[in-house]
């Protein structure tokens, strides 16, 4: 039997296992709204190590502004300088703010997703809080829907057998003549 929830935006009844309906989530992707990560049992981690206080993070990099939380902010700095994160590996990142301390990392994952929020939008907020300019982060891996890759006019794979068939063709053509 299917369970029913409601949506945790606008409380329209959602099946399964579903947070938020369809026009909610399509809404949220469209205007890069970030939800906080998963934390799968890191709060009891950082409860065994002794974590009491979580920073979020702002660099500038040459992909534009990367938002991150840490509980170490001085070994994660350390680990984005050395290359050692994939996002910002090969670029010189450079700690542009920090954030205040937080008492736990679910408010600093929830903080971390509001600011990413507010870089991706451009919102005026976003400076008024950091006292910098967003500038969405893109690394070149972030995964876009196929239907913005066709909006912009890519001819995909289909498109390039085309016109490979149709290039071999033509020098055919001419190398008989």
């Amino acid at each position: 039997m299917a369970r029913f929830r409601t949506c945790s935006d606008c409380g329209r009844r959602v099946r399964g296992d579903y947070t938020r309906c369809y026009e909610c989530n399509r809404r949220r992707r469209l205007s890069h709204w970030h939800d906080p990560e998963h934390l799968a049992g890191q709060e009891a981690r950082d409860a065994e190590l002794g974590r009491t206080e979580f920073y979020v993070y702002v660099l500038g990099t040459d992909y534009g502004h990367y938002v991150g939380q840490t509980a170490n902010l001085g070994a994660r700095f350390g680990a984005h300088r050395a290359g050692e994160v994939e996002s910002t590996a090969g670029g010189e990142p450079e700690l542009l703010w920090r954030s205040r301390p937080f008492r736990s990392r679910r408010d600093a994952a929830r903080f971390e997703a509001a600011m990413k929020s507010l870089r991706d939008q451009q919102a005026e907020r976003f400076q008024e809080i950091t006292g910098l300019a967003p500038i969405p982060f893109d690394d070149g891996w972030s995964e876009e829907p196929q239907y913005a890759q066709r909006r912009r006019g890519g001819c995909g794979l289909f498109g390039i057998v085309v016109i490979t068939m149709a290039v071999a063709t033509l020098f055919l053509a001419l190398a008989l003549l």
